[in-house]
């Protein structure tokens, strides 16, 4: 199953990698290939110094936790999304945060879910009759039954 993974994700994991989101996004990728828009790296790197205050790891362990994350996903250029997705993603995140529309984009235009932790993002999508998002507990009765 390909999936668009959220910065909340990424950011979760590094602050607790031995997480439910820890373990789906490091030790699942014989069920699931993860995608993101190049954005990512660079809000990784943005807040990399908040995430070394509060992930409790010393800085040696956070780079290889680090560097396991950013293994499991392929990064796509932003420029590679369509307009047409663009244009999609910015009427469904306009209202609810702007910020996200790199990661609708790549959703619709991978015909993909987004795994996101976000309950704005959920709720508004939601709103929107938007089947975009999936949750880490759909994630997890996923892999139950597959």
């Amino acid at each position: 199953m390909n999936l668009v993974v959220d910065t909340n994700i990424v950011f979760s994991t590094l602050l607790n990698p031995n997480s439910t989101i820890g373990e789906l996004l490091m030790n699942v990728q014989d069920k699931f290939t993860f995608f993101a828009p190049e954005l990512l790296i660079e809000e990784i790197e943005r807040y990399s110094d908040k995430i070394e205050l509060y992930s409790k790891l010393n800085k040696k362990e956070l780079k290889n936790i680090k560097l396991l994350i950013l293994n499991t996903i392929e990064f796509v250029t932003e420029d590679l999304i369509s307009k047409e997705s663009w244009e999609k993603a910015f009427k469904l995140t306009k209202d609810i945060d702007e910020f996200d529309t790199p990661f609708i984009a790549l959703s619709i235009e991978l015909s993909t879910k987004l795994w996101t932790g976000d309950k704005k993002l959920i709720k508004g999508l939601i709103s929107h009759n938007s089947e975009l998002i999936i949750s880490t507990d759909e994630l997890k009765k996923y892999l139950i039954f597959h």
